[in-house]
């Protein structure tokens, strides 16, 4: 049993990791989209992708089972779940990247583990030793020092300009941290994938109905084929197949435990940026995501003893 424990813990931290990478490289891929497309406009087009590969996957898994079940069994919790992940969520997320810069939405993102935490708490969903708080707390340090010194110092993250976006992102950051909370009494006997899928499916009809207004502003000619090639990436993977194996890691190893990996976020857009963009990385960088990781392996060692 312990074994057995042990093999699916790890399982969950290397599926986590590729979840980061994905998450982590998704910034400046939708970043780049923005540019040329209306932030919910964009939205239809990434869901309309998460919602077919999904359906797609979730019918192949389910042949020899209820198609339904997971609507049969916790119809309401799904589609709050869809409402709060897929549509509140995702437009704050998309809302507030277009607005502020890509570092400064990581930082702030950053935060939704100890929002996890804290409403676990709250609600009672989720316990906590004291030395896990000082793990993501540690975690947390280290991305406030990775985002503060990607970002570009000649613009401030309070500028009047940029304070609407944060405010957003924040708001997101509390939302994120609810649904993941919330998510784990709900896969802990339904299909991480079923709900991942339904969730999406209740949230998507919403976000065409939020995109169509804004449909005229694009202008097409400057979509060209990388914008494409973004959208399916953010589509595909980034709020497709992260979200079911995020999903899966709630059932696994709790929320707090699952959520602290969105700390490596921002130190994965760092690298990003030095390896797409030429940027340096220095020595403050360095140190943040140390500590980044650092929080993350402590984390994990705490989750091994209890």
């Amino acid at each position: 049993m312990a074994s057995s424990t042990a093999s699916r813990s790890w399982r969950s931290d290397l599926s986590l990791i590729a979840v980061v990478f994905i998450w982590g490289a998704n910034f400046p891929i939708l970043k780049a989209a923005l540019e040329a497309m209306h932030p919910f406009v964009l939205n239809i087009f990434r869901f309309s992708i998460s919602v077919g590969l999904l359906g797609i996957i979730y019918a192949w898994t389910r042949q020899n089972a209820s198609f339904f079940a997971p609507i049969r069994k916790r119809g309401k919790a799904v589609i709050g779940l869809g409402l709060m992940g897929y549509f509140v969520y995702q437009i704050l997320f998309i809302v507030g990247v277009n607005n502020t810069t890509a570092g400064s939405a990581a930082l702030i993102m950053a935060g939704a583990p100890l929002w996890t935490a804290l409403i676990g708490r709250l609600t009672g969903l989720e316990t906590l030793r004291g030395v896990a708080w000082i793990a993501l707390l540690v975690s947390l340090v280290g991305t406030v020092l990775v985002v503060i010194d990607s970002a570009n110092s000649s613009v401030s993250p309070l500028q009047s300009g940029m304070l609407f976006g944060n405010l957003v992102m924040l708001v997101g950051a509390v939302v994120w941290g609810a649904f993941t909370t919330f998510n784990k009494a709900v896969v802990h006997n339904v299909s991480p994938l079923g709900v991942t899928f339904f969730g999406l499916l209740v949230a998507w009809p919403l976000l065409i109905a939020t995109g169509i207004p804004y449909w005229s502003t694009v202008d097409w000619s400057a979509v060209d084929a990388w914008v494409w090639w973004a959208i399916i990436y953010s589509g595909a993977l980034s709020t497709g197949i992260a979200f079911v194996i995020w999903n899966t890691a709630v059932k696994e190893v709790g929320p707090s435990n699952t959520a602290v990996y969105n700390n490596l976020v921002p130190f994965v857009a760092v690298l990003g940026g030095a390896w797409f963009l030429g940027e340096s990385v220095t020595l403050l960088q360095i140190i943040g995501g140390s500590l980044i990781i650092g929080g993350v392996v402590w984390m994990r060692r705490i989750r091994s003893k209890t």
